[in-house]
């Protein structure tokens, strides 16, 4: 075309007329705009279920045996007396007592010991008390309720180690 033996010639002119460089001629811009979003990908959208590690039982507060005291990732805490530890590293209470948490010397660890309950009325655990006073007739407190509930229907309350 006309236009593109105009070009040559200047190129020509331009870089000498021994190089030959050719041009080529374009036609009319056209400019266009995407009309469609790119979807990439994204690195989140990702979350694991909450494994509700921690405390479940407190110092102070009365356990069953098999209750569980702590799930934990590793030993936080380590079992002491009459606690016992899962492969999961749950400490769980041996006995029915009372819950308490102690340092003990040189390493500065953790332990978790289930003091067992005093020994009053011939070595009966609360339960057995609970069961005695409902024959007698007595009225039950919300917690001796639940021992007697937990001692029917099978549960760790309820078992001998």
């Amino acid at each position: 075309t006309k236009n593109g033996e105009e070009r040559e010639r200047m190129a020509a002119a331009m870089f000498g007329a021994t190089s030959r460089v050719a041009v080529r001629s374009r036609g009319p811009l056209l400019i266009e705009c995407a009309h469609k979003k790119g979807s990439g990908s994204t690195k989140n959208g990702r979350d694991s279920n909450s494994k509700r590690l921690g405390v479940k039982v407190y110092g102070g507060q009365h356990v069953t045996p098999g209750g569980i005291i702590v799930r934990q990732r590793g030993t936080k805490f380590y079992p002491g007396e009459n606690v016992g530890i899962g492969k999961d590293y749950t400490l769980y209470a041996k006995c029915e007592g009372v819950v308490a948490f102690e340092y003990k010397t040189k390493r500065n660890r953790q332990y978790v010991t289930v003091k067992s309950l005093p020994e009053d009325d011939e070595g009966k655990t609360p339960t057995m008390l609970a069961q005695q006073k409902e024959k007698s007739g007595g009225d039950l407190t919300r917690k001796e309720k639940n021992l007697l509930k937990y001692a029917e229907l099978g549960r760790p309350g309820s078992r001998q180690y």
